[in-house]
């Protein structure tokens, strides 16, 4: 070091002052966004005066939690992945879904309450009100599993720099899997239901009015459409799960082609270490 440098930096009043003093020139030197910045929550060194609103237990956790996850900016996140491509067709599901639910609601509170078990119009009556009701929660069962699956989903998918794998480990956990084939089930199986529930309310409606025989061709009518989306969803299901296993089918000699070219190559380069 320079002698004359040397005796600069020896010779510096802050060098002989004490600890306390060091610390109250380097606190009035600090900017002021600094001074206002909060400790981050869980860390140990914080006391449990500042940790407080952090470690909330009992009946106090039933309460909106303060802290979030981190706000990374990681560039992959606006990549399409195989997760976002599957969850877009879920957001129509979602949305058809919900307007279902709106609909089947409306129609559950105009049916008329005056039902006479004992008469064809009372049976068709109450039976039209059932089926509005497996539709009302059918859908809106698939509302709710669809939309926390989408909302969680997307949130472990910007987590941070493993995102993708625990966003992965998430949509293929065996008991979320279940919840969004039920829901995603319940939602195409409550269509022809509706259908069918209109088909019932036409007829009581027509035969308060003394014009049962008008309700009678549309009647028909709906209760053929409804067997009809039956058979849609059905032969829809039988040819995705067959191409589905033609896909299977089709990449197993590519990966067991890889899989032993991979072994070659480990076998012939076993002894080089680059």
């Amino acid at each position: 070091v320079h002698p004359q440098l040397e005796r600069k930096v020896s010779s510096h009043p802050l060098l002989s002052a004490p600890p306390s003093a060091l610390r109250v020139v380097c606190a009035a030197m600090a900017p002021s966004s600094y001074k206002q910045m909060t400790p981050v929550s869980g860390d140990s060194r914080i006391s449990p005066e500042l940790n407080v609103h952090s470690a909330m237990s009992g009946i106090f956790s039933i309460f909106p939690r303060s802290d979030s996850m981190d706000a990374t900016n990681d560039p992959r996140f606006f990549s399409d992945s195989v997760i976002s491509k599957r969850l877009a067709a879920f957001q129509a599901v979602t949305v058809v879904a919900t307007l279902m639910v709106t609909l089947s609601v409306k129609q559950m509170f105009l049916l008329q309450k005056n039902i006479d078990l004992e008469t064809t119009h009372g049976v068709l009556q109450y039976m039209g009100f059932c089926l509005m009701v497996c539709v009302f929660l059918l859908n809106l069962t698939a509302v709710v599993v669809l939309v926390q699956q989408l909302f969680q989903t997307y949130r472990l998918m910007t987590v941070g720099p493993t995102g993708f794998e625990i966003a992965k480990s998430y949509y293929l956990n065996p008991n979320i899997v279940t919840m969004r084939h039920i829901a995603v089930k319940g939602f195409f199986f409550s269509l022809p239901l509706f259908v069918a529930s209109s088909s019932c309310m036409v007829w009581v409606n027509f035969d308060s009015s003394g014009t049962t025989q008008l309700a009678i061709p549309i009647v028909i009518f709906l209760v053929i459409m409804a067997c009809l989306l039956c058979t849609v969803n059905g032969k829809h299901q039988s040819i995705f799960k067959t191409r589905y296993s033609m896909a299977k089918v089709h990449e197993e000699p590519l990966l067991t082609h890889v899989a032993q070219t991979s072994q070659r190559s480990n076998g012939m380069f076993a002894g080089i270490d680059v």
